[in-house]
Formats: structure tokens, sequence, C-alpha cells
């Protein structure tokens, strides 16, 4: 009799590891789901309604499997990206010598994801720092027109630059009045 109790608890921990899936067969459900719906939570909810899933789990699995392919999409853009470099590398010199000076624009035309054309932007227009605030000081001293158009006028300043450097004197001035 004293072995029962013991022997007892393993059948029933066998019961219920028996019962259970495999990792292999939840991996599958959680692919069938995530095949035929657009996001996490759609995977999820039909993980729940075929699989009978819990809810819970049906959401964490879905979004750990949602996130393991978004990570390798990405990773194969970015390598496909980098087994191009030289090829952007003459695209970004190109662009930033356009005399419409809308670099952003000039990327997408040649494919570039907006993101990735605007950050390359930025990054070009940090890079010259000094000659910005140049442009700015010498367009500020000018009393025929405002600091906005003479950046766009002249120095070909994209008009979404030159119109927050305008709001951002005029809010400088009237903070000092």
């Amino acid at each position: 009799m004293r072995w029962t109790k013991p022997c007892l608890t393993a059948l029933c921990v066998f019961a219920a590891t028996s019962c259970s899936k495999s990792e292999a067969k939840k991996l599958a459900e959680v692919r069938s789901c995530s095949a035929i719906t657009m996001d996490a939570a759609g995977a999820a909810n039909c993980l729940v309604l075929q699989y009978r899933w819990k809810k819970d789990q049906a959401l964490t699995a879905a979004r750990r499997f949602q996130h393991e392919q978004d990570s390798t999409a990405q990773v194969t853009a970015d390598s496909g990206w980098r087994a191009d470099a030289a090829r952007h590398l003459k695209e970004i010199k190109q662009c930033a010598s356009d005399p419409s000076g809308d670099v952003t624009r000039c990327l997408l035309g040649f494919g570039w994801a907006e993101a990735r054309a605007k950050a390359t932007d930025d990054s070009l227009w940090r890079a010259n720092g000094s000659k910005r605030r140049q442009e700015i000081q010498t367009c500020a001293r000018r009393k025929d027109m405002q600091v906005g158009a003479c950046l766009q006028l002249y120095y070909k300043w994209s008009a979404d630059r030159a119109l927050a450097v305008y709001d951002s004197i005029r809010r400088a001035q009237l903070l000092r009045r």
C-alpha cells in the first residue's frame, strides 16, 4: 500500500504529459494559422478556435513565431542590401549631387525603401552641419526675404527643413520679447 501513492502520482504525470502536444505539432499548428492570417492576433484566434489552445498561450506562440519570421526576413533583406553596397554608394553620390536637393525622392526613384532613403538623407544632412549653419546665418542676415524662402531659393533646401528652421527662429524671437 505504501507505493500506491507515488505510483498514482507518476501515473497522473505520465497521463498528463502523454496527452499534451509535442513541440513539433504545436509549431505545425502555429505555422498553419500564421499562413492564413495577417498578424499575430489573428493567428492566436485561429489557434484557439481550430486547435483549442488557451488564449494566452496561443497569443504568446503566435507573437514568437511572427517575431522569428520578421527577424529572418530582415536578415535576408539586410544581407541582400549589403551585397549591393557598391551600387548603393553610387546612387547616394548621384542623389547627393542632384540639383533639386531632394535626396530622399531621388533614392526612392532607385527603388529604395522610404525609411532607408529618409535615414540616408538625414545622415547626409547631418554630415554637412557646419555648411548648413552657415547657410542659415547668411539667410538670417537678409532683410528682404524670410529665412525659409531664402534657404529654399538659394540653397535648395526642402520645404520641410526650411519651414522647420524658420519656425524655430520665429519661436526663439517671440520668446526673447
